[in-house]
């Protein structure tokens, strides 16, 4: 349904909502990461509801155009808090002893951080990136963002016309936000009240899952604070399963956001998540241990847990099958039908007939930003590295994540990404020089769930998201060029505030430094994993050809079955989602969605389709409330460590 509203989008409310983002929480979410190494989630809510009820309290309510850009851009914010304080980092791990150990500091280009001789300068200057030295990498990496960002918008575009116009896929979480914003902006009293009722909940569950257990763990675990999660998450079986079928793993969570997650998809898919996660990590890992199949650096023993299996089963084997299950999932269906996608550029051309955004526009800026960022990273490498490999990857590479990620988040909650797909490409290629992994690419050619390679950038958003808030715009009735506009000023606001803060955080204490623990206590540890993935990556070792080959078939057959007997071709993207979100929420969404679906829609009739979006999103919130509060706790307790007593 397509709501309307009067008045602007982009107001002098929203501007100041903006700057109090920009100039006040984003020191916070950089704080609390220099003192946990953790990034806030979810903190954007917070603004959201304290905005809405301010405003509601002074007679100045937002309409639904001015909370969907609080709550589309506030996320663009804290995205880039911190792309300067990356720079830092980076410059520790790039000449940090295990770098120096594994041989990665030799092979560090000074475009993507100065040489060791001018950062050891650094620590005397007041000003960090006031200094001459850094104008190359910040330039450079500047450049990749802007051409990211308008491959995103592109690809962005594409998607939304492939999979909203098209095919009118659901995209469950997108709908349920902007289901929030709608009630928060027209206060309708039954509506509102079921959202406040759900935020109590959230509240409640949080505090007795999350917070309570939280604060007893100071007393629990000697005195401490659990910094970067809580004490107790779920209920491990697996050591239990170790001496009836070793290697399997199962794990329950206690998080209630996994539970009422699955209210918003139904049984169908949900089930089908969990079936394939339980074959990976629960079958797949016991096969692999009764056959011994584990690498000799690493048998498997008992007492692994739930965690330890999943990361390295992922590790070993699964990121080489993830890479053929996603191939498969967007080269079958668009092979057997590629009428959509035909569909979609007609839609386009229709829509540029009748004065809205001109297809050859959006092939050229793709096209061009792709080309672009090939021939620059071509340069970087001196004109060594193949350059045809980097026009696949940057055009065809960001087509097919974007695509991946766009048609699972259509189908499933949260969707899913292709795991290390630029650092598959760059091996294959057989370049021996060690330059290209340095190269800023897009993080959409990255997305690596056991951390990320040398050196990746993201947009804030990301061309499947914003296929999606393209889709939220036009349920609240927001013009595209509306959205675009704001989407690029907000970028260039907070990578400015960005750069302000993280020198002044460096004006108050080098970084590392005792002022912010982590990067006393946590860097360390960090720059061995670091240190270590990339010798993983450089030699091929994370990449398995059979298991990539084994993924694909098995792609292709589940499409077929899928496809011609279930008439249901989405579920191999629903079996990839799965498969990558684990055990834990796969199993939990599948509990939520079966009570949703099978007791509190008939209790609720037709209203539950938006009661769904608001019960989930009002625990979300009322979740939220309670970790901003835990995270307040926390940078109170950490800032106590520079203290004389």
């Amino acid at each position: 349904m397509i709501v309307k509203s009067e008045g602007k989008a982009l107001t002098p409310k929203i501007i100041l909502m903006f700057l109090f983002t920009a100039l006040i929480l984003q020191p916070l979410v950089i704080y609390y990461f220099l003192l946990t190494n953790s990034f806030y989630a979810f903190s954007y809510w917070i603004p959201i509801l304290l905005f809405a009820e301010i405003a509601s309290l002074a007679r100045a309510d937002f309409t639904s155009k001015e909370l969907f850009m609080l709550l589309i851009f506030q996320p663009v914010a804290f995205s880039y808090s911190l792309f300067f304080i990356n720079f830092i980092r980076n410059m520790y791990f790039a000449y940090s002893e295990p770098s120096k150990y594994f041989g990665i500091a030799q092979h560090v280009p000074s475009w993507w951080v100065p040489s060791e001789h001018i950062v050891a300068s650094f620590y005397e200057e007041k000003w960090v990136f006031l200094d001459r030295a850094w104008l190359q990498p910040i330039a450079l990496a500047l450049v990749f963002i802007a051409l990211t960002i308008m491959i995103d918008l592109s690809l962005g575009y594409l998607s939304y016309m492939l999979f909203v116009v098209e095919e009118r896929l659901e995209f469950p979480f997108a709908r349920a936000t902007v289901a929030m914003v709608t009630t928060l902006a027209n206060r309708e009293p039954t509506t509102l009240r079921t959202l406040f009722a759900a935020t109590a909940a959230g509240i409640i569950l949080n505090l007795v899952l999350k917070f309570l257990p939280f604060m007893l763990s100071v007393f629990l675990l000697g005195g401490t604070f659990v910094v970067g999660g809580i004490p107790f998450y779920g209920y491990d079986f697996t050591g239990y399963l170790d001496y009836v079928l070793p290697g399997a793993a199962f794990l329950i969570v206690t998080d209630p956001l996994a539970y009422v997650s699955g209210l918003l998809i139904p049984p169908v898919v949900a089930v089908t998540q969990f079936i394939a996660s339980f074959t990976l990590y629960f079958v797949g890992t016991h096969l692999i241990t009764r056959f011994d199949l584990w690498p000799p650096e690493s048998k498997w023993v008992t007492g692994w847990g739930y965690w330890t299996l999943q990361f390295r089963s992922m590790l070993y084997f699964y990121v080489s099958l993830l890479i053929g299950l996603s191939l498969a999932a967007m080269v079958i269906p668009l092979a057997m039908n590629p009428k959509p996608l035909a569909r979609a550029f007609r839609s386009l051309r229709t829509m540029s007939a009748r004065g809205g955004v001109s297809a050859n526009l959006l092939l050229a800026l793709f096209f061009g930003s792709s080309v672009t960022a090939s021939l620059l990273a071509w340069y970087l490498t001196g004109f060594r590295f193949p350059v045809y490999i980097l026009l696949i990857l940057f055009v065809g590479g960001s087509f097919f994540a974007t695509y991946i990620a766009t048609a699972s988040a259509g189908v499933t909650v949260f969707g899913t990404s292709v795991p290390y797909l630029r650092e598959l490409m760059i091996y294959v290629s057989g370049y021996d020089k060690r330059d290209i992994w340095f190269v800023p690419m897009p993080a959409l050619l990255s997305s690596a769930p056991l951390g990320t390679a040398a050196a990746t950038l993201s947009s804030p958003l990301g061309g499947s998201s914003i296929a999606q808030a393209l889709l939220q715009a036009d349920v609240v009735g927001v013009k595209h060029s509306d959205f675009v506009t704001t989407y690029m000023l907000l970028i260039v606001v907070n990578l400015v505030s960005s750069f302000i803060f993280a020198n002044i955080f460096w004006s108050i204490s080098p970084i590392p430094s005792s002022a912010y623990p982590y990067t006393i206590t946590g860097w360390p540890v960090d720059a061995v994993n670091w240190a270590r993935m990339q010798v993983w990556i450089w030699t091929g070792y994370l990449f398995r050809h059979t298991w990539i080959a084994l993924g694909f078939a098995v792609g292709a057959a589940l499409f077929a079955v899928s496809n011609f007997v279930l008439r249901a071709p989405y579920l191999l993207i629903v079996a990839l989602t799965g498969a990558g979100m684990g055990i834990p929420w796969a199993f939990s969404q599948m509990l939520g969605s079966l009570i949703g679906r099978r007791a509190l829609s008939k209790m609720l009739g037709e209203k539950w389709g938006m009661y769904s979006y608001l019960i989930v999103t009002g625990i979300f919130l009322g979740d939220a409330v309670m970790e901003m509060l835990r995270v307040l706790m926390i940078i109170l307790a950490r800032a106590q460590w520079l203290l004389p007593f």
